[in-house]
């Protein structure tokens, strides 16, 4: 076994000379540890990542107030040395350690924090994982709810809103509007974008597309809740204007203590505080960078702080150089507070996205861990001591463009899901054996029960619904692109989908290749009909998993809405929201027998104890019935869940498999003699 690698080997350095790529010709000091990371960052901004090769790089430069331990993954004290919980777990009090410095020797504080989450939620500045805090008190009203009241009522000189939409419609319309012409027009309008999470009723029976006729004076009522719902959201912003991360949500009661304060309890919040979204970013460099180029004419709200130029950060490694196609260097940190734990000096980089090169790397000495290599070839690698795989907290799938045809249509979405043969790609692509998904959530998530699989392999009922969507044969679709990254996998995988789509469905699909930024700026945009993606859990709960998919949601990028789905989401965030309307909603639910006895369980709860338990069996339900509504909608197609897999050399210690396939290099080292 080992000769025929070693063939594998030789077969792959050749490669390795032919595009280009050499290690010996660099006179600058050795890396302790080299990795592949899989493509260049599109940034290290804490606050604008949202990829894992990013996270990797990102959670070793800085530091939250928790952060991983990493061998459980477990929230453990980083920038906060201890921290108090309320009674109710509604507020956080976090106190700052003293020695927690900036590279630059500038001390760390809890304003630092407050400014930072602040910043995390600026609406200028679009943040796909705002959402992620929304958790907070004023959060999301900070972030969100302007564009709402500018897109319900909008500034007086403006035109073409939605309550000026709607008189239009009751104009056009007296005798009231059928529910195909409102749900025609909720789309249009888009109207459960800038209202979810809405408690009042006239709103709420809109949403869910009330049965039968909705006369003209409903319309007239629902004009004027949608006008109280804009002032009442401009209030909320208004006063998270003044307030959040000032003395609301989140904020500074001095240099030292910071008081975080929920919108209700979080079970995995302290595992959010260890996210690199929540990780704190240089204020004074960030505003002292700004004013120079204002002085100079420059932009000034142009964003490269993080460049090796310009950066300071305040986690247990700096960076000392980004080559761009080359490598990421990062040295230990000789301002961090426990700089004495971290036993590696030197990390590099490597920002391959071919799998090919980067098994030659690997085998030929030039990295010590490799997370990618060709799938062609796995038979033979996963036989090797070096070669790691365990299930993972991760799924593999496909987005739909739900905004225009085909994919507008459920039917259609469903249909190519039902048609798509996930063992064949296991047993012939991926070789690991993982579990084919039939729904969102992987297995492993606690107490959590998901839905039964509402669908699977059936080509011929495939093509029943997608005759009754109007696409006999696949007649009247046109040709569709699949895009997806560079990686010799997804290739493997979007071909064979592309030749069974055709082959079930009559579609004709092309496979298209974008590098990792052109493609997460092509899916952020909308600008595929399908695009592949991936989903590794954030924090150990279904609700990570789930709540990406809101209206609007940073992650969503499909474009679908549901307005039962959101408020769903949001129960679950504060079951306490849900109890007073459970008579209106549980009817709604597709196992409400079930949900009403957890209703009655969390109401007749004796004691403190016995409720928070009801309420926690309660909010996982929810939880199940807003996964039963995706599996039904499909705004992506489930492909299969990950085995977590890599390549990892014997003398790395500290490394540990972990179902969310999180490795923190600060726990990393070298067993020198072994190597």
């Amino acid at each position: 076994m080992y000769r025929n690698l070693l063939g594998i080997g030789a077969v792959f350095a050749i490669a390795l000379i032919l595009v280009g790529i050499t290690f010996s010709a660099s006179q600058e000091e050795p890396a302790d540890f080299r990795f592949i990371n899989g493509s260049e960052p599109k940034s290290l901004d804490p606050h604008v990542v949202t990829g894992q090769l990013e996270g990797r790089i990102v959670d070793s430069l800085f530091e939250g107030l928790t952060f991983r331990d990493p061998k459980t993954l477990k929230p453990v004290p980083g920038c906060a040395e201890s921290w108090d919980i309320s009674a109710d777990g509604k507020t956080y009090t976090f106190h700052i350690r003293e020695e927690a410095r900036w590279t630059d020797g500038v001390p760390i504080t809890a304003h630092t924090f407050a400014w930072s989450w602040q910043r995390l939620q600026e609406p200028s500045k679009g943040h796909e994982y705002a959402y992620i805090l929304h958790v907070i008190k004023g959060a999301e009203a900070y972030n969100l709810y302007e564009g709402h009241v500018e897109r319900l009522v909008g500034p007086l000189e403006k035109g073409d809103t939605i309550v000026q939409a709607l008189a239009k419609l009751r104009r056009e319309n007296p005798g009231g509007v059928d529910r195909a012409t409102w749900s025609g027009f909720m789309r249009d309008q888009k109207i459960n974008d800038v209202v979810k999470g809405t408690r009042d009723p006239v709103i709420q029976r809109a949403l869910l597309g009330a049965d039968g006729r909705l006369d003209a004076g409903f319309l007239e009522q629902l004009g004027s809740s949608l006008e109280r719902e804009a002032e009442r959201r401009r209030a909320l912003h208004t006063q998270a204007q003044e307030h959040f991360g000032v003395d609301e949500g989140v904020y500074a009661k001095d240099d030292r203590t910071l008081v975080v304060e929920l919108n209700a309890a979080t079970p995995y919040f302290l595992e959010l505080t260890s996210f690199y979204s929540a990780h704190p970013v240089p204020r004074h460099l960030i505003e002292r960078l700004a004013a120079e180029r204002k002085a100079s004419g420059e932009n000034e709200g142009k964003e490269d702080w993080f460049l090796p130029d310009n950066i300071v950060t305040n986690g247990p490694f700096r960076l000392s150089a980004w080559r761009v196609n080359e490598k990421i260097r990062l040295e230990r940190s000789e301002t961090y507070w426990n700089k004495e734990s971290i036993r590696l000096r030197i990390i590099d980089a490597f920002p391959y996205d071919n799998t090919n090169t980067a098994l030659n790397v690997y085998l030929t000495g030039g990295a010590d861990w490799t997370p990618t290599y060709p799938t062609s070839i796995v038979g033979a690698l996963k036989k090797r001591p070096d070669f790691r795989k365990n299930p993972g907290m991760v799924v593999y799938y496909y987005r739909f463009n739900c905004t225009k045809p085909p994919f507008n249509d459920a039917r259609v979405r469903r249909a190519v899901a039902m048609a798509i043969d996930r063992q064949l790609i296991i047993d012939n692509i991926t070789k690991l054996g993982q579990p084919p998904a039939y729904r969102l959530t992987p297995p492993g998530l606690g107490d959590y029960e998901p839905p039964p699989a509402a669908w699977g392999y059936d080509p011929e009922g495939a093509r029943k619904l997608l005759a009754d969507a109007g696409f006999p044969g696949g007649k009247g679709i046109g040709s569709l692109t699949l895009l997806y990254n560079t990686n010799e996998s997804h290739k493997a995988i979007a071909e064979e989908v592309a030749s069974q789509l055709k082959k079930q469905l009559g579609f004709q699909v092309k496979a298209l290749n974008q590098e990792w930024q052109i493609y997460q700026a092509s899916t952020l945009a909308l600008e595929y009909d399908i695009a592949r993606a991936g989903w590794i859990g954030d924090y150990l709960d279904p609700n990570t998993f789930l709540d990406m998919w809101i209206t609007n949601g940073g992650n969503n990028q499909t474009g679908w809405s549901h307005a039962l789905y959101d408020r769903l989401i949001a129960y679950a965030a504060d079951v306490d929201t849900f109890l007073p309307d459970a008579e209106k909603v549980v009817p709604e639910l597709k196992e409400h027998d079930k949900a009403r006895a957890l209703v009655a369980a969390v109401s007749s709860a004796d004691g403190a104890a016995a409720r928070v338990d009801a309420a926690a069996r309660l909010r996982l339900h929810i939880l199940r019935e807003a996964e039963a509504i995706f599996c039904d909608e499909l705004p992506v197609v489930p492909l299969y869940f990950y085995v977590v897999s890599s390549m990892v050399q014997p003398y790395v210690k500290g490394f540990y498999q972990h179902p969310q396939d999180i490795h923190p290099l600060r726990g990393l080292w070298i067993d020198k003699e072994a190597r």
